[in-house]
Parts: C-alpha cells; sequence; structure tokens
C-alpha cells in the first residue's frame, strides 16, 4: 500500500523539508510502529535516499520490516559481519557494502546491539578494492592469488555465492562482495574484452555491464563504529534511542515519545484505535467521522462481508484503491497476511482500521465461553515474557505456534525452559497458566524440566509466605475455615431491583454479579476484589451485593477514600433503592456531632440498613448490630492497617473491594489466590477510548487544549498537585487562557469549601477545575472531557490511570494529556508514561496494575506501605 493513498500526496511535505533544510527532525506522537513506518516510507517519498534505521531489539527490526514492505518501502537488515566463532559472513559484508556505497535506497534495519559493535572500515575497503577494466592486461596468477588474500573462495557451484570466483577457459566468473549478483570476465588472451552482468536467478539472462568491475575485499585489519562512517548523503533514523547522539555530520531523524528539546520538533497524532466492542459502536464510529470528512480505510481479509455489511448499512464504501474525504476504502488481504496495527490521526482527519477491531466484537450474554481473566493473560503475553505453568514452573513464552496432529492443525503456546528444553502447551490448556510478575532488574530463573526443582521451589514459596505474612495470612486462614453466613436465593425483590436497572447489563458486568451471589450464597466469608475501569459499572455490581445483604437482614457498610465520594455514592444508592425501603445513612466530616450521633445510635439497634462513609467508619465508636458486608471503593487511598480493621471486627464478615487498577501489593494477594478477582472488562455501549498524548509541557499547548474543550461546551480537570503553589499556577493559568473561569479545589481546604468548589464547578458555573489529586476518587463530573496533568512524570502509573479515568465517561471523545517537565526523564518515569498510552484500550486497568507490579515490585504483603 502506498504511503500517499492515505495520507494524499502533500501532507507532511512541511515535514520532509524541514529535515531537508535542518538535517535534524525529532518526531513525537506515533504510538506504533505502523505509525512510525507510514511516516517515515511517506517521508522518504518525497527525498528518497539511503536510509540506517536503529532500533532496539532484532525482534523490533523484524516488525518495522514488515511494516515498512507493508508500505511499498524497499528495506535490508543490516548485521554484524562476523560470526561469534571470527569467521567473516559474505552477505553480511555485501549488505553493509551495499548501505556504505549508497547505491540504492533502501532502509536498513540495525538491531541496537550491531550498531554497539564495529564493522569494517569502508576507507580500508575502497582502498583494496580489484578493478577489471576493458581493455586492460590483467595477470590471472596474481589476480588469483589478491582474490585469496582478499577473502574471496573458489566457488564449485554452477551459481556462485556472494565472495566466489571461478574461472572456466577465457572467462572469469566472479561475484563482488558488494553486488547482489555475479559478472562474467571475457578475457582475450591476458586482456580484458567483455565484462558481462548475470542475472542471479537464470544464468542464461546476460546483459553489458559496461567497461569497469570493482571487487571489494572480505577480509578486513581496520574496526571502526558505524556512528563514525555514516555516509553524508544518507540519513540515521533513530527509533527509541533517546542516549544515541547524531554524528556532526549526518542527516538525523529521531522517533521518541519523550522530546528533550523543541528545536526541530515536531508532533504529529497518530493514534491507536480500540477494538469496537459492539457493531452498533462500530457503525456509529464510522458514520461520525464520515460525517466530519474523514478518510477510512479498513485491511480486511473478510472484504465480501464487510461489503455486504456497508451496503445493508448505506455506508458510502469503495474497494478501489484511491482515498476519498468522507468515505470508506475497504482494501483485501490474503488469509496469511499479517494485519497492521490500527491507527488515526484526528489532524489529518484518517484511519487505519483492520478485521482486529471489527471482528472481535462479542456477542453480549451471561455465558462466556473462555474465563476472561485466564484470557487476559494469555492476550496480553508477548514473546520474552516469564509464565508459570502449574505443573511445570517458569518459563519463557516464544509465542504462539501452530501443529499437526492427527492430520490437524492445532494452536500452542511455545515455552522454554532452563537448559533449552521445550514445552508446547494447547490453547485450550491456558488456564494452567499465568504470567510471572517480577520487579525489572531481578529476573527469575527458569525451571529444569522433568526435576524435583518445581516442587521443591512451591514447597519453599509456601514456607516462606507463610513466615512473611503470618499476621494477615493468619486471618486469611480464619476466614477460610470460618463459618460465614450463606445467603439466601435471590428473593422476588431482588429480581425486581435487578430488573429496575435502567441500562443494559454489559457482559463483563453479568459474571461479576454471578461471582458475587455465588459468594455469597456458599457458607465461607466472601473476600472479592472487582476490577474494572471507571464508568464500566462497578458501583451497579457493588449495589446487588448491597441489596442481598439486605434482602437477609445484614447491614453493610460502604467505605470511601474522600467525603465527596461517599456522598456521591449515598446519592446513587439512595436513588436507586427508593422503591425498596432500604435504610441508608451517611457518615462522615460533613454531618454535625448531633446527627452523627443519632446515625451511631441507630446503626447499634439496626435501625440502618446501608450506611456509608469514610475513615469516619473506622473509628471506635462505630458498632453495628449485623454487619453482614463490607464494601471497600478504590482502595488506592486506604493502608492496609485500616482496611484491616473491618475485618478484625468480623472474622466472617463479606469484604467486597472495588477499583479500577488494584495497587500492587493487592494484586499480588489476588494472584496468589488469596483473594478471588473478577475483571470487567467490558465497557458500556457507545464508549470511546480516551485519546491519550504525553507530551512536554508547554504554555501553548495548555492554552489550546482548554479552548478546545469549552468550544464544544465542555470542562477540563487541570492537575496540578502541589498545594503550595497551586493558587500561583491558577492565576497564571488566568492570564493564559483568559477566556476560561477557574475554580480551585485542594484536600487542604475546609471540607464545606472544598464541597461547595465541587459543586459550583459541577454545576457549570466554572470552565476548569484546578486541582490536587482529590479528583482521582472517582468524582462524577460528566461534562468534563478534557484531563491536563501537569508534572506527570512524578505520578505512579496507578494514579496515572486512574487519573485518566475521570474523563470519558460519556460518549463524547475525551481527551487526556500528561505533560512532563525536565529535559531528561528518569527510567522509572518513562516506563510509567511509556505503559500509559499502551493501555490504550477500554478495560485495561487491570494489565495496568500488572505493568506497575514489574516497574515497582509487589510490596510486602503484610506492610505499610
Amino acid at each position: 500500500m502506498k504511503p500517499s493513498l492515505l495520507l494524499g500526496d502533500d501532507t507532511h511535505r512541511d515535514v520532509a523539508q524541514l529535515l531537508e533544510a535542518k538535517r535534524r527532525l525529532v518526531l513525537s506522537g506515533a504510538s506504533n510502529e505502523t505509525a512510525k513506518a507510514l511516516l517515515l516510507s511517506h517521508i522518504l517519498s518525497f527525498n528518497s535516499r539511503p536510509t540506517l534505521l536503529v532500533t532496539d531489539s532484532v525482534e523490533h527490526c523484524e516488525t518495522w520490516e514488515h511494516w515498512l514492505n507493508f508500505f511499498d518501502q524497499s528495506v535490508s537488515v543490516l548485521r554484524p559481519v562476523v560470526d561469534d566463532e571470527g569467521n567473516v559472513l559474505p552477505d553480511e559484508v555485501q549488505t553493509f557494502l551495499k548501505f556504505m556505497q549508497c547505491d540504492c535506497n533502501d532502509v536498513f534495519l540495525c538491531a541496537r546491539d550491531t550498531w554497539d559493535k564495529t564493522f569494517p572500515s569502508f576507507k580500508e575497503f575502497a582502498e583494496n578494492k580489484v578493478v577489471f577494466k576493458k581493455g586492460n592486461t590483467i595477470d590471472f596468477t596474481k589476480t588469483v592469488e589478491g582474490l585469496v588474500a582478499m577473502g574471496y573462495r573458489h566457488g564449485e557451484d554452477l551459481y556462485l555465492e556472494p565472495g566466489e570466483y571461478r574461472r572456466t577457459g577465457d572467462v572469469i566468473d566472479i561475484f563482488p562482495i558488494q553486488e547482489d549478483h555475479s559478472f562474467k570476465i571475457s578475457l582475450e588472451f591476458d586482456k580484458v574484452e567483455k565484462i558481462i552482468a548475470v542475472d542471479k536467478d537464470d544464468l542464461t539472462k546476460t546483459e553489458d555491464a559496461g567497461k569497469t568491475l570493482e571487487a571489494c575485499p572480505i577480509l578486513y585489519e581496520e574496526e571502526l563504529a558505524l556512528e563514525k562512517q555514516i555516509p553524508s548523503e544518507a540519513l540515521l533514523v533513530l527509533d527509541d534511542q533517546d542516549d544515541i547522539q547524531f554524528p556532526l555530520k549526518t542527516m538525523g531523524m529521531r522517533f521518541t515519545p519523550f522530546p528533550e528539546t523543541d528545536d526541530n520538533h515536531i508532533h504529529v497524532r497518530y493514534l491507536s484505535v480500540l477494538k469496537f466492542y459492539t457493531l452498533t459502536d462500530f457503525l456509529n464510529d464510522i458514520r461520525d467521522k464520515l460525517t466530519q470528512g474523514w478518510s477510512l480505510f479498513i485491511v480486511t481479509k473478510r472484504l465480501e462481508e464487510l461489503e455486504g455489511i456497508c451496503i445493508e448499512e448505506k455506508i458510502p464504501h469503495t474497494s478501489k484503491p484511491e482515498r476519498k474525504a468522507g468515505a470508506l476504502t475497504l482494501v483485501g488481504a490474503e488469509d496469511d497476511d499479517l494485519l497492521p496495527h490500527s491507527i488515526q490521526n484526528p489532524d489529518e482527519k484518517f484511519a487505519l482500521l483492520t478485521d482486529r477491531e471489527i471482528f472481535s466484537l462479542k456477542k453480549a450474554g451471561k455465558q462466556r465461553s473462555v474465563q476472561k481473566l485466564a484470557l487476559d493473560f494469555i492476550t496480553s503475553l508477548v514473546p520474552g515474557d516469564y509464565v508459570v505453568h502449574m505443573e511445570h514452573g517458569i518459563g519463557l513464552f516464544e509465542g504462539m505456534t501452530q501443529k499437526e496432529v492427527d492430520e490437524m492443525m492445532h494452536e500452542y503456546l511455545e515455552l522454554t525452559y532452563a537448559e533449552g528444553d521445550k514445552l508446547f502447551i494447547p490453547v485450550d490448556q491456558a488456564d494452567k497458566l499465568s504470567k510471572f510478575v517480577y520487579e525489572e532488574g531481578n529476573e527469575p530463573q527458569l525451571t529444569r524440566l522433568g526435576t524435583q526443582e518445581w516442587k521443591k521451589v512451591t514447597a519453599k514459596m509456601k514456607e516462606e509466605t507463610q513466615k512473611i505474612a503470618k499476621e494477615l495470612l493468619g486471618l486469611y486462614a480464619k476466614r477460610a475455615k470460618a463459618k460465614g453466613f450463606a445467603y439466601n436465593d435471590d428473593t422476588k425483590d431482588q429480581r425486581k431491583f435487578d430488573e429496575a436497572f435502567p441500562y443494559q447489563e454489559t457482559p463483563g458486568q453479568l459474571k461479576a454479579i454471578e461471582d458475587l451471589k455465588k459468594d455469597m450464597e456458599a457458607d465461607y466469608p466472601m473476600d472479592r476484589l472487582v476490577c474494572g475501569d471507571v464508568g464500566f459499572g462497578k458501583t451497579e455490581v457493588a449495589m446487588r451485593a448491597a441489596f442481598k445483604a439486605v434482602q437477609d437482614g445484614k447491614q453493610v457498610a460502604f467505605l470511601a477514600p474522600i467525603t465527596i465520594l461517599a456522598d456521591q455514592h449515598y446519592k446513587s444508592l439512595q436513588e436507586r433503592m427508593k422503591d425498596f425501603n432500604v435504610r441508608i445513612e451517611m457518615l462522615s466530616r460533613f454531618k454535625k456531632p448531633k446527627a452523627q450521633k443519632e446515625i451511631l445510635e441507630k446503626l447499634r439497634k439496626g435501625d440502618v440498613d446501608i450506611v456509608i462513609g469514610t475513615h469516619r467508619l473506622l473509628q471506635p465508636d462505630v458498632e453495628f448490630f449485623n454487619l453482614g458486608l463490607v464494601i471497600v471503593d478504590e482502595e488506592q487511598r486506604f493502608g492496609v492497617k485500616q482496611k484491616e480493621k473491618f475485618k478484625e471486627m468480623r472474622a466472617a464478615v463479606d469484604v467486597l473491594t472495588l477499583t479500577a487498577t488494584p495497587i500492587p501489593r493487592t494484586l499480588n494477594l489476588g494472584l496468589h489466590k488469596l483473594r478471588d478477582i473478577t475483571t470487567i472488562t467490558t465497557p458500556p455501549p457507545g464508549r470511546l477510548p480516551i485519546v491519550t498524548e504525553v507530551r512536554k509541557y508547554s504554555d501553548e499547548m495548555v492554552r489550546k487544549a482548554i479552548l478546545d474543550e469549552i468550544k464544544r461546551d465542555g470542562q477540563v480537570y487541570m492537575l496540578h498537585n502541589r498545594v503550595e503553589t497551586i493558587d500561583a499556577y491558577a492565576n497564571k493559568l488566568r492570564e493564559l487562557v483568559p477566556e476560561a473561569t477557574f475554580i480551585v479545589g485542594h484536600g487542604q481546604l475546609k471540607p464545606e469549601d472544598l464541597e461547595k468548589r465541587i459543586v459550583d464547578f459541577k454545576s457549570a458555573k466554572y470552565n476548569v477545575l484546578v486541582s490536587s489529586t482529590i479528583i482521582e476518587n472517582g468524582i462524577d463530573l460528566p461534562k468534563a472531557n478534557t484531563l491536563i496533568v501537569n508534572g506527570a512524570e512524578n505520578f505512579g502509573l496507578s494514579q496515572l490511570y486512574q487519573l485518566r479515568g475521570r474523563v470519558g465517561r460519556s460518549k463524547l471523545q475525551a481527551y487526556a494529556f500528561f505533560l512532563y517537565h525536565g529535559a531528561k526523564l528518569k527510567d522509572d518515569a518513562r516506563k510509567r508514561l511509556r505503559a500509559i498510552v499502551e493501555a490504550c484500550e477500554l478495560g485495561s486497568g487491570f494489565q495496568v496494575a500488572m505493568r506497575d507490579l514489574e516497574i515497582r515490585g509487589a510490596g510486602e504483603i503484610l506492610g505499610k506501605k
């Protein structure tokens, strides 16, 4: 596919011109390799030149090669010219010389390991080459001796390999190391009569090769780094290699998410596209974009099926290779083709989609064919990940592979164990695998298959776990052994309450509700973690559990981290349960002492069914008549000791924890099967992914983001997490964007003052809320659809994810800008910010926590950290 088909002929011409004029270009905002390959191919289409591209690994080289070929760009791969034993590799020398001589405009891909090695001195090659000239006399014996000294070998086969020669009568056949085919040199006595080029695939096809032929040496003495001998006419492209500096005279282009300077920097908005969860969402998004004049392309292996959908839904489309604003172009792909990553660019109004985003659509229903949590683990695996097999221990995931068994092809997960042993796990046994999460720099040892090693490790782990977490695990053990309260099956009122939910439950919600009710009806205490993105319906799941508890005469404590959120839950519960005679109260610092005393008395007597509160519920004076269920929302803000107070109150109490991204310690407990986890990964219909950008802070960017949101009658969260400077920063913003109105909110304000400000913002009296992380905790402000985080490098990954979840709760497109300061970011900050852009799918909160667990380590299961 030609890049101009997607982008048009003139898009990014200014980018190519800047590169030519300044000889330096820094590009940020390309979300994946497909986007980068498209950009590079398109820029080279304006000024084609040999290009050396340095990327992280051999695997990344393969990815780049595939997508550059997809966009019609010729590619070669530059590898070390000697093997581990020190033998020169003629094919690799040939590729090196091909690049150095600039005789083709390929993109030469180079892994970082290869870049760090030395290469032959090209100058030495040029000085020591043998030249055959038409009409010149040669001494055949001396010529052969010279070729052998240069590393050439005598070829026995009819087809010569690079670096081979042969004499047949008056003809010398030679395959110069820098060429891609062989030549015949016809001699008349000792004079060169003709030089003929021979086709590499058909020896009968020949053509005159001119008057001169050069043969470069294979052997060499001097070695130099690549950076010291890049040809002046070549382009050096660095892909996320921020520590490599461009050689002074080399034209250079850098792909990086974190530009260190604004010099020659351009931010392009090539964003990922999320999978659509229903066909309706897909069609609505397509229609919306076409109405706005977007050019849409779908690369599909199911061309006829998509054409049928387009005809049926009256969507303008074509199967011809043409770009048209307001129309959909369908591009057919073969069954064995790899599909590109999807990309969209709101500025250029184009999107590239594939079957991946469309035909992964799931039908709603109560039954899920695959246990979703196990499926999430498997689909998140990438080659190189460590995994744990229940029976065989720690292995290295190499990828998916197919094998023929009983004349049928089956798919397997390929694992490597110690000493290179392989294990192939059928996909239908994937539930025996889980990802091994470890702190970076502390990689685990692979298990040896066929030994007692894994059994010993698991026994030792059990022993150590008991020592480390004696107090906490003792409590969990007590809970596991305790005879819990077994709730009755759903009553008529319960079914009526469930049916009164005004929306269609998502499959994820149904699964969570099913798990909860099953736990509550069992005779052991429940301790379940429900993990789901903001707005995915966790509160409704909690309400179903609370209602079930009340139906059996039990009291419910609903714990929220801040008063505003507790008040929000209080109002939601009152509204949802108003027709069912449930007695609900809220206990918080907003209540006067007298009112608090009355509520406490009612709790003691059993005259309150559900109490919602903050840390106030943990005070010693709070006593329940018959507590049955504790719900903890947004647990990030509570310490382990605070949460354990509830469990100490009643060893047999049911506990439900709600979170979008469980903090690593809790996730660690969940992964060790000490707690049950349910993930809600399906968003409500109509939810769009949040467009997420990581950028270096600039006043111009902040002003544009605020004005863009105000223009569509929306509101902005501006997060500034330094209370001592927040008012000064808000004043600066008032000067920067005089068109907007600003209100400041942070945790050091008096509770009444903070609540009034939040309420004023919620009722749209102000455009922008300049706030501390008080907004992290689930305050529902549906008109706020742009988030700007100032100093994003100072936040943890789960915090960043939670913050992003504050926008995008309506059907409008939401935007999140994570702005960092300083030229160089610390390694951890880079990883966190990279991860938040990668976690662009709705429902990826659980994967964020997994990544956070890797970056930060698991934390002590018991600790106060």
